[in-house]
């Protein structure tokens, strides 16, 4: 085998061809920098031709223009067959005049996901490669209702107000982390209950001194229905107060 200095021919070879599939790579990243995937258009009678598709979406992307300004959808076309299904349309490649342009569209996003319409980047092959192969943990984590996205090739999801990064095998982890955290918090963290009130703070309570005193709170008060009331108002407290002291010591 032929040596070129400290690499044979075969390392050359595989080093041009690693170099022609990263060029390949950012001439497919550069030529689809200005487009969107558009999910859950309606497949209507009235949007069958890329004029009124683009119309339709350059109203649904953006905000209302005036007949001077210019539309921000250059292009906008349908990926696939038309289905019988009409509740899974098929997907709309949208060409727009600018990556700004992409930007202000997806600002639109949250407003269009309350109307079943998802938006998403243009993709390349070796993209959408990286985000199959993240399916499995996508599943993990939306299966425990943690709403994972992902974000270009990396998969995002919300850990209460946080967004954090998921890698590649690592959704279980996520899981098994937080399942054990759960079990180690109080049981009134958990279920988002408020600890009962603390033992010495209950005692302070003039009804439950009376209580523990043995002294009736029927005297305190003229009216005889009144003071029966109060006497059932300060037993439950006395009750009460009883369970709070069994809680501490446990």
């Amino acid at each position: 085998m032929t040596a070129f200095g400290d690499r044979t021919y075969d390392q050359l070879q595989q080093e041009k061809r690693g170099q022609n599939t990263e060029q390949l790579e950012r001439l497919h990243r550069d030529f689809r920098r200005n487009n969107l995937i558009v999910f859950g258009v309606p497949e209507s009678a009235a949007l069958q031709t890329p004029a009124a598709l683009g119309r339709h979406l350059q109203g649904l992307l953006f905000l209302p223009t005036t007949a001077s300004e210019l539309s921000q959808v250059r292009s906008a076309f349908r990926l696939g067959k038309p289905k019988q299904d009409q509740s899974k349309p098929c997907a709309v490649l949208v060409e727009l005049l600018s990556v700004a342009a992409k930007h202000m569209a997806f600002q639109a996003s949250s407003k269009l996901r309350a109307i079943s319409i998802r938006l998403d980047k243009d993709l390349t092959p070796q993209q959408m490669k990286q985000r199959k192969n993240m399916s499995v943990d996508f599943q993990c984590l939306k299966a425990r209702s943690y709403k994972p996205f992902f974000r270009r090739v990396k998969l995002r999801f919300r850990n209460g107000a946080v967004i954090r990064t998921c890698a590649k095998d690592e959704a279980n982890k996520v899981v098994a982390a937080a399942a054990q955290a759960a079990r180690a918090a109080p049981p009134f963290a958990r279920h988002g209950r408020p600890p009962r009130p603390c033992t010495a703070i209950v005692a302070m309570d003039p009804s439950a001194v009376l209580h523990r005193a043995g002294v009736s709170i029927l005297d305190q008060f003229d009216g005889p229905a009144v003071a029966q009331a109060a006497q059932a108002i300060a037993d439950g407290f006395a009750a009460y107060m009883v369970a709070s002291n069994e809680d501490v010591q446990a």
